[in-house]
């Protein structure tokens, strides 16, 4: 797949799977064969096949707990998901992460202990662990073999006059080898993120690299984006709402709740591009900001060298991850994209507002 403009294998949609609600998030299966599309406002799972471009059978309905976020494991029958809970249950015991068995219908087992809304699940590329991460401020490593949890990991120590925010959320995020996690935490009073770095074989060691991102180093690289200097302070404090790797792992894309996305040094930390959504007329800095107070919708590509954004007008940026140049700008949605995701195995992507195109 080409994002150059006028090359040869353009990106273009070649199916379009209705849905009645915006798409929550979205995961392929690593075969590439699968991909799994959430909506909150329904709790509802469609399961596509990505090969015939089809839903074939209809989406599985959540009624008790309901469903936000879906994680593939190895198993393309088999997935894990959170929802809003059951509110028979008690708080300690609402909040479960379900592994459920799509051949029958079946939840095989249920990981209880995070006791406020689960908000990232990341599984391991070579084993059957898997990290969580919790509104509760709880990162905890997991196996879908056991039923309790395997550890529940420290946060980043701030130190040297720092504090974290006692509010903030951590994220956490497995690379493509499986072998390094990372997990990231906000500082108190909006003065950065630390971005601490595990070997996934000894994480109880503690981290091997311990980085630090200050909020000036941030507002400094979002001013260059934007002309505004009120739209600036708000995109460098939004809250950050996922973390991944690039397939090398040498990057690192941070998505945020307010229409921004950071690309990161996989080593060091420090920022190698910002992008910032557009208001809907290809512009970042409109003084009409309501687009910014969307959550950023953004992955790598399949060629692991173009981010993908989603913009409220329903199109998507394309653009490159080194020099920060779009490539191009893609038009199919009639809605803000709330999720986007690309194939691990063929050149396709996948992005969604109330409908799921394939790419």
């Amino acid at each position: 797949m080409n994002f150059h403009p006028g090359q040869p294998n353009e990106p273009k949609i070649c199916s379009v799977i209705r849905g009645k609600n915006p798409s929550t998030s979205m995961c392929y299966h690593e075969d590439g064969q699968h991909l799994f599309v959430t909506s909150e406002a329904d709790s509802r799972l469609k399961v596509i096949d990505c090969q015939r471009g089809v839903s074939d059978a209809p989406p599985i309905k959540f009624e008790r707990s309901g469903i936000r976020l879906v994680e593939t494991t190895h198993h393309n029958q088999s997935i894990l998901f959170t929802g809003k809970g059951d509110k028979m249950l008690n708080i300690s015991e609402r909040h479960a992460i379900n592994y459920l068995s799509l051949h029958d219908n079946k939840i095989l087992r249920q990981f209880r202990g995070c006791s406020e809304e689960v908000t990232d699940l990341s599984f391991s590329p070579i084993d059957d662990s898997f990290l969580s991460c919790s509104a509760d401020k709880t990162v905890r490593l997991w196996n879908v073999q056991q039923p309790g949890s395997l550890a529940m990991l420290d946060l980043p120590k701030a130190g040297n006059g720092m504090v974290l925010d006692p509010k903030g959320v951590p994220h956490a995020s497995y690379d493509s080898t499986g072998l390094v996690f990372c997990i990231t935490a906000p500082l108190d009073a909006g003065a950065g993120h630390l971005i601490h770095l595990y070997d996934a074989r000894q994480y109880s060691s503690g981290a091997f690299a311990e980085l630090k991102l200050d909020s000036a180093l941030i507002h400094r690289a979002i001013q260059q984006k934007v002309s505004l200097p009120h739209q600036a302070s708000e995109l460098t404090n939004a809250e950050w709402q996922s973390v991944k790797f690039n397939k090398s792992g040498k990057l690192l894309l941070v998505t945020t709740k307010k229409g921004v996305a950071l690309i990161l040094d996989g080593y060091d930390g420090s920022i190698v591009n910002v992008f910032v959504g557009d208001d809907g007329h290809g512009k970042s800095n409109s003084s009409n900001n309501d687009y910014l107070n969307e959550p950023m919708a953004a992955c790598f590509a399949s060629d692991d060298k173009t981010i993908l954004c989603g913009n409220g007008d329903g199109s998507i940026n394309c653009w490159d991850a080194n020099t920060g140049e779009k490539l191009r700008k893609l038009d199919g949605h009639v809605g803000r994209v709330g999720c986007i995701a690309s194939n691990p195995k063929y050149a396709q992507f996948a992005s969604s507002c109330t409908n799921t195109a394939l790419w």
